[in-house]
């Protein structure tokens, strides 16, 4: 759509790939071309006549909160509701966490959950996770915990939306202060946080069941996602947890040559 409009040199730079959420889109426009961000609105708009708002990136996720920096070049309204597998998540991308890149991933676990399952879910944000599962599958329950208040808020609302607070439990603080509060032992622990799950696997120990199953994200390069099953089963045991490595799968892209991937593994057995 830009071909004729801009010069080779200047359309090479412009990201062929971008990220809509409900009817915001997120997209990367480099420096060099930020003089022509008018024709790049003018083609999304004429592709996705739905969209009311879209956003620059500005910076990657960052901090605690696991939240990018953006800047508005079209529209104004930034919150919007993103719909999958049936379910819709109120969300602002620029004061929460949320993507839509992972949820093919989200559904991946959701079918494997079995009926009457505890689940966990670490860093839960505004919901996803543990709303889909409770939307495609049958758990007992499903327990999320959030440290970003603004996500938490979301979250709860999200709960509302669609219909599962009789499955979802949302947990407002630290994952390392909440899960003292909650004395129970799950079938599946979550922790989709890869820039610091590994810090988070002490907790781990106390809060699965033997036999359970622990989804475990991490950032890698692709030259050792050969030795990722070696490296975080090593990782579990310093913790005194003898795991089974069932799966490693890449999840999406982070940087060039860094993949974001899971680890699925169960613990087959706990020490004391």
């Amino acid at each position: 759509m830009l071909k004729g409009k801009i010069s080779g040199n200047k359309i090479r730079l412009v990201r062929r790939s971008f990220e809509i959420v409900g009817d915001v889109v997120i997209i990367e426009i480099p420096d060099e071309i930020m003089h022509i961000k008018d024709l790049i609105v003018e083609a999304i708009l004429k592709k996705h006549k739905h969209v009311k708002t879209i956003l620059r990136k500005t910076g990657e996720v960052n901090g605690v909160f696991r939240i990018a920096k953006y800047e508005v070049i079209y529209g104004k309204e930034t919150e919007t509701i993103a719909k999958e597998h049936g379910c819709r998540f109120l969300v602002d991308p620029t004061k929460v966490y949320y993507s839509v890149k992972l949820s093919g991933e989200r559904e991946r676990i959701a079918k494997q959950v079995k009926d009457g399952e505890k689940v966990l879910v670490m860093f839960a944000g505004v919901g996803p996770y543990p709303i889909v599962i409770a939307k495609l599958a049958k758990p007992k329950v499903v327990i999320g915990i959030e440290l970003n208040p603004k996500a938490v808020e979301y979250f709860r609302k999200n709960v509302e939306l669609n219909k599962v607070s009789d499955v979802v439990r949302v947990y407002e603080g630290d994952v390392k202060e909440m899960l003292l509060k909650i004395n129970e032992r799950f079938d599946r622990v979550l922790m989709p946080a890869p820039h610091s799950a590994e810090e988070f696997v002490y907790l781990v120990k106390d809060k699965i069941k033997v036999g359970g199953i622990v989804h475990y994200y991490t950032f890698a390069s692709q030259n050792d996602e050969e030795k990722l099953p070696k490296v975080v089963k090593k990782i579990f045991e310093e913790e005194d947890m003898k795991v089974e490595i069932l799966k490693v799968k890449e999840c999406g892209s982070f940087a060039p040559y860094v993949n974001r991937y899971v680890v699925d593994l169960k613990v087959v057995d706990i020490s004391d």
